[in-house]
């Protein structure tokens, strides 16, 4: 399970793209910018061509970074699970689609599927039903619970914040949205439209614009990309309860796994705080959001407890340090709900280039099923086509075999070894042909070896030919034989250790 795919990830990772993006061309106006993600990001424009299509037809930076997370991902795991929610309002997901994925990877279809998603409903699109509705007068029943729902008994949008809009819809604007749902969707009952058609439908009215004029219609259009290509065996599906049942025989619900997880960080972080500089009342303030939240296993509502706290904001810089505000407890929860989920689908959780957070970077851990990948190595990828990736992993499968074998509570000196080993290979195969740098090289082997001849007449003309001891004379004959070959070797361990500082691999 990778950290990057949670849907609040995939938004932040994506607004770091655009606004490196952004200052890159300081230039152009304002209508040139890179616009922030929204319902009319999704939106068709006038030449029938969305915003978000045309986004990432200009600016491939997108294209390489999600590619660079997900080569490297795939590296070290032939499979990646997600959940539902992950999928389907992650900007990533939803922007390149099925297609482009499997491109990335050089799959065709005909292989394992490398993308598992987890959801709790029969199937995927059950799932997306489930995600972003509820029954009629049901809201906040269902929001608890996992009973599956179908079309007809579609009431309103699920109070949730939405990542792909970029919007919190609340249980009260959830309750006064409800005629407005409804008429949606009886004007288009007799309609022939998939699920996915209709709640774009809904999403539209939501934010107030014509579904008629294409608005959010390439989330309609992804969405059922995705789930054809769980028809087609393309991704695979596992419904959670399911899951746990085959495995012992008695259902875990996602509280089971979470409640053990909070308890612990908890009182980590309830120590701190005792600590810290903050005055009584904030640290009391601080505490009894803490007590809410760690009783409250849905992160939509967890967050909106703390958005509506006293507390201060915070800032959302990843190098920050915890204060007694609402961004330390939104750190803290990230934390632990990813833990959990992690621990509730019986997976490892990874991060590609995914700096700690505040509260991750002080707790130290995050238990012994975790490790961070980062370095070059995702740049390296994420600018490789993918025909060359292939190439790539067949020519060091033994290597990438070996270090998916490495689990990460192996021991260190396993872990660095295969670092190495794959670092070395990625580096190796990514080396481009440089004429400057090949010319350089042959100049300085040249040199080398004008030097070494030179020694070597001198050698044998003056100082060999004096009584000098034949150990003497051999130790040199030697060196002199031997010292191209010396400088290749050097340079062979200089490239390597190159390579190693590309990656980490360690526990967070």
């Amino acid at each position: 399970m990778l950290t990057n795919f949670d849907s609040e990830e995939q938004l932040n990772d994506w607004n770091q793209v655009r606004l490196l993006c952004n200052s890159k061309h300081k230039q152009k106006c304002d209508q040139e910018r890179i616009p922030e993600v929204n319902s009319k990001f999704w939106s068709d424009g006038p030449d029938g061509v969305s915003v978000c299509e045309r986004t990432i037809q200009q600016h491939p930076e997108f294209l390489e970074r999600f590619a660079g997370i997900l080569r490297t991902a795939f590296l070290y795991s032939p499979r990646v699970l997600v959940t539902d929610a992950e999928l389907f309002d992650g900007v990533y997901f939803l922007a390149f689609g099925p297609d482009v994925v499997l491109d990335l990877l050089g799959q065709n279809g005909y292989e394992t599927p490398f993308l598992t998603v987890s959801g709790r409903q029969p199937t995927l699109e059950q799932c997306l039903l489930r995600f972003t509705t509820v029954p009629l007068d049901h809201q906040h029943q269902l929001s608890a619970g996992e009973e599956t729902i179908t079309l007809p008994e579609i009431g309103t949008l699920r109070p949730l914040q939405y990542q792909v809009l970029q919007k919190t819809i609340t249980s009260e604007e959830s309750q006064r949205f409800v005629p407005q749902a409804r008429a949606v969707l009886s004007e288009h009952a007799e309609d022939n439209w998939s699920i996915a058609h209709r709640i774009a439908c809904l999403y539209s009215a939501y934010c107030q614009q014509d579904p008629s004029e294409g608005t959010c219609q390439l989330l309609a259009q992804r969405w059922q990309e995705w789930i054809d290509a769980e028809r087609k065996g393309l991704i695979r599906y596992e419904q959670q309860r399911s899951q746990t049942e085959s495995n012992s025989g008695i259902v875990r619900s996602f509280n089971d796994a979470f409640l053990p997880v909070v308890s612990e960080n908890a009182d980590c972080l309830r120590s701190w705080c005792s600590t810290s500089k903050a005055n009584e009342v904030e640290k009391t303030a601080f505490r009894d959001v803490l007590d809410k939240i760690s009783h409250e296993p849905r992160r939509s509502k967890a967050f909106a407890l703390i958005r509506h706290s006293a507390l201060p904001l915070g800032t959302t810089d990843c190098n920050r340090t915890m204060e007694c505000d609402q961004q330390t407890l939104v750190d803290w929860y990230q934390f632990v709900y990813r833990l959990a989920m992690a621990d509730y689908l019986g997976c490892c959780l990874m991060a590609v280039q995914s700096k700690p957070n505040s509260y991750e970077r002080y707790a130290g851990r995050t238990g012994g099923r975790s490790l961070m990948l980062s370095g070059k190595v995702t740049e390296l990828f994420g600018q490789m086509p993918s025909g060359c990736f292939v190439q790539f992993c067949y020519q060091s499968r033994d290597a990438i075999q070996q270090w998916r074998n490495c689990r990460p509570n192996a021991p260190d000196s396993d872990q660095q070894q295969h670092i190495r080993n794959i670092a070395y290979c990625v580096q190796k195969f990514a080396s481009q042909l440089d004429r400057k740098q090949d010319k350089f090289k042959i100049i300085k082997q040249f040199i080398a070896t004008l030097i070494i001849a030179s020694i070597s007449v001198f050698c044998d003309k003056i100082i060999f030919s004096s009584s000098i001891s034949i150990i003497v004379i051999l130790t040199g004959a030697w060196f002199i034989e031997v010292f191209p070959e010396l400088l290749t070797m050097m340079e062979w361990m200089h490239d390597q250790h190159t390579a190693t500082q590309t990656m980490v691999f360690a526990q967070r």
